[in-house]
């Protein structure tokens, strides 16, 4: 058995990718992380393919590029490897998919829009606030479609984007009351639908029971993201770090231990 590897799980969005970019000192500690045999491990409620995108963003943004071990995707319910091998997908039915559609229009109390991602592509259902339209957006992000067609096709999450806080807070329970079998974990500025259970601290579990088949022994679980989605998965590590500027119940969640930067997190663990 391989033993003593230490895992360190960093999200993306506002914590290693800002402004569709990646900063140079935050990929050469990633890179430090990694050459002395740890383990990087992406976490992010982005799907797989905008994983793919977020490596291509930091290829293009430093000198470096991203290099990971392992990605826990679309809010935990995807497992990938390096290379892009899925290990683990749990998908909504398409009755949920259509339930949580009709049940927005209910409980929702500001604009919402829309979005569907499976493992082949993200597709945008409804976007009145123009997210998938936006210049920053690459232009080949989302396909637009309608929901007759997407409901089926295997949907592992469905991120819902309302900037609102408040409002946000209240689709997620409206939604949870309204529609049986659904997880609705709150970001900043979405709301992601799973499958019930579904968490990034669920995928995180998922992800060691592999590292066990494969006879990877972690020694240590470290943890670091600046919203409500990541609070499950600090729950899940032993040095858990919320960014600083995060809201007070992702601080709290982090035990009060907040970084300026993944790299200032990094360098704190390497000691």
């Amino acid at each position: 058995m391989l033993a003593g590897m230490r895992l360190l799980a960093t999200d993306l969005d506002g914590t290693l990718v800002f402004h569709h970019a990646v900063g140079q000192a935050d990929a050469e500690a990633l890179v430090r992380w990694r050459a002395v045999g740890n383990l990087l491990v992406l976490a992010t409620g982005r799907s797989l393919r905008l994983v793919q995108h977020a490596v291509e963003v930091a290829r293009s943004s430093t000198s470096i590029g991203l290099d990971y071990d392992y990605a826990v995707c679309a809010t935990g319910t995807t497992v990938i490897d390096a290379v892009g091998q899925v290990h683990r997908t749990r998908t909504l039915e398409a009755d949920q998919v259509r339930a949580v559609v009709r049940a927005i229009g209910d409980v929702a109390q500001a604009p919402v829009s829309v979005f569907a991602s499976t493992l082949e592509r993200d597709y945008v259902l409804d976007d009145p606030i123009g997210l998938s339209t936006d210049q920053r957006t690459p232009p080949d992000r989302f396909t637009a479609a309608p929901l007759a067609q997407v409901a089926g096709l295997g949907v592992t999450s469905m991120p819902l984007h309302i900037p609102d806080v408040r409002a946000a807070a209240a689709l997620a329970r409206g939604l949870e009351e309204t529609v049986d079998g659904i997880s609705c974990t709150r970001s900043t500025g979405f709301v992601d639908v799973t499958a019930a259970g579904e968490s990034k601290g669920a995928g995180l579990g998922r992800l060691a029971e592999l590292l066990a088949e494969r006879g990877v022994e972690v020694s240590e679980v470290a943890a670091v993201g600046d919203s409500w989605n990541d609070i499950s998965m600090f729950e899940r590590a032993d040095v858990p770090c919320a960014m600083a500027g995060a809201p007070g119940e992702v601080v709290e969640a982090a035990g009060g231990r907040t970084t300026p930067s993944v790299a200032a997190f990094i360098d704190a663990l390497l000691g």
